[in-house]
């Protein structure tokens, strides 16, 4: 244990600033090596198939924020075919494999996630346009309103749905 986290906990959290810093650096040419790392989480998760339920609906839903954030002017892509670019998905995919994991510190502590979400939340989406990733068409003011208020919503939303999903799940399953 590393400043009383599992390892577990720290490839988890590692696993997807990975995946943030490939597909923010190399686009739709890093989808392979994001998919490996995916695979490579839902391979040594305890319950894959709850797991995988979950990432999957939580990553929808963020992903849908996103594209009405696209389709509303406040995100733009350059070079897309369609609303916004593979690797967005698949990063979705990889930041909701961290909800229950190096995430889970915040279940439950919805006020502290709410925070933590409005100012992570435009923290990134102000890294990713800085690296040419996105393009925030809006001034940076309205840019981080927007995002920050975003955030202090979807952050908390998703914690709660992917820890009540996986109850749900688990007991579908019977796992």
């Amino acid at each position: 244990m590393l400043f009383g986290l599992s390892w577990k906990i720290w490839i988890n959290f590692i696993g997807f600033n990975l995946i943030w810093v490939l597909s923010i650096f190399s686009g739709n040419e890093s989808v392979l090596w994001v998919l490996l790392l995916l695979l490579l989480h839902f391979l040594v998760i305890s319950k894959p198939f709850v797991e995988l339920s979950v990432v999957l609906a939580t990553a929808l839903i963020g992903y849908s924020v996103d594209c009405l954030l696209t389709l509303s002017g406040v995100f733009r892509f350059e070079q897309v075919q369609g609303i916004t670019p593979v690797w967005l998905i698949l990063l979705w995919i990889g930041f909701c494999s961290t909800l229950r994991h190096s995430l889970s510190f915040f279940s439950e502590k919805y006020l502290v996630a709410s925070v933590a979400g409005a100012i992570a939340g435009s923290i990134t989406y102000l890294s990713a346009a800085h690296f040419g990733a996105v393009e925030l068409p809006l001034s940076p003011v309205v840019s981080v309103a927007v995002l920050a208020s975003v955030w202090a919503f979807l952050f908390p939303a998703l914690l709660w749905i992917s820890f009540e999903l996986s109850k749900v799940m688990s007991k579908r399953l019977c796992l």
